[in-house]
């Protein structure tokens, strides 16, 4: 074949083979992976006057077999995204704190970041946020990596996002 030995046609066959299986297998896992936590929902709020700071909401679902763990977020409109819980005291008043050790999803779990909860605080906006706008945020999770979504701007989550703020990872 093509003036090849017998011999040197078998390693190529093999040597393609192995190639296509490494190929197959790489595929596969970026596929795998890409269900593991799925966004939806994505929603900001729009900022007031001139403040730059917004807080957004949505809801992740971890579909693995493994849990996970949000543990940043940022975006490069803002100075800075803060994973953020928001409860109420014995006295009733509202107290907002800083989760700096992330926000653990366990497997086949659902996490909602939601007005009174938990969420993210986009800090230093480079503008403020108007109803309708858009703004590109990017979850960082322990074992499913960065996962890219957009936030839609409004008073209210938005009905049933299928894109937008729609992401697989």
């Amino acid at each position: 074949m093509f003036g090849l030995s017998r011999l040197r046609a078998v390693e190529i066959g093999v040597a393609l083979l192995l190639t296509l299986a490494a190929l197959l297998f790489v595929a596969f896992r970026a596929w795998a992976e890409e269900r593991s936590i799925q966004v939806s929902d994505a929603w900001a709020r729009p900022t007031a006057g001139q403040s730059t700071t917004s807080a957004a909401y949505m809801t992740i679902a971890n579909e693995s077999d493994a849990g996970d763990v949000l543990e940043a977020a940022s975006s490069p409109k803002a100075k800075a995204v803060e994973l953020h819980q928001t409860t109420m005291t014995a006295d009733g008043v509202m107290q907002m704190r800083q989760i700096k050790d992330g926000i653990a999803i366990e497997a086949g779990k659902v996490l909602a970041l939601k007005p009174g909860g938990a969420h993210l605080m986009l800090l230093g906006l480079e503008r403020g946020l108007a109803a309708g706008d858009t703004l590109p945020l990017t979850l960082e999770f322990a074992k499913a990596g960065a996962v890219e979504i957009t936030l839609t701007i409004g008073s209210e989550a938005p009905e049933k996002q299928d894109h937008g703020g729609h992401a697989h990872h």
